[in-house]
């Protein structure tokens, strides 16, 4: 059994004050529950933290991307290269370990420190399909 570590980390686009369970979109049962998840080091949330948008941005629209430890393959959407995501830093008490990674809070939690991050910052870790990248030529250019 892993253990605990005093903080874990939470990714999103959004900035909140309380970060709120919601229901996940996972690969499977253990990555589709309703909860926070967070990891053990900030650099697992980074990918969670880009804002990633779908195109086109209204309903509709269609996202899809890969992610592997800090690196995101974005096979079709768009992120802003100028836009800001943010990486909460969470006390670990209420999160239960549900696989190799994942932590799970089920509860609301109160973030003990929220990092701006900036995708600039982090540009070099994203790739892109062909299509992604037209996407991209088409919405901020070159």
């Amino acid at each position: 059994m892993k253990e605990k570590p005093e903080v874990v980390y939470h990714g999103s686009q959004y900035k909140f004050d309380v970060v709120e369970p919601r229901m996940a979109n996972g690969q499977c049962e253990t990555e589709s529950q309703m909860g926070i998840y967070a990891a053990a080091t900030m650099e697992e949330t980074i990918p969670f933290a880009l804002p990633f948008r779908y195109y086109p941005d209204k309903p509709g629209g269609r996202l899809s991307r890969d992610t592997e430890g800090i690196n995101s393959y974005l096979q079709y959407g768009s992120i802003n290269p100028h836009g800001k995501g943010y990486v909460y830093v969470l006390p670990s008490d209420s999160f239960e370990l549900v696989d190799e990674w994942q932590w799970v809070s089920r509860v609301p939690v109160k973030p003990i420190k929220v990092i701006e991050i900036s995708v600039e910052d982090y540009w070099h870790t994203i790739s892109f399909s062909e299509e992604a990248m037209a996407i991209q030529r088409e919405l901020y250019g070159e």
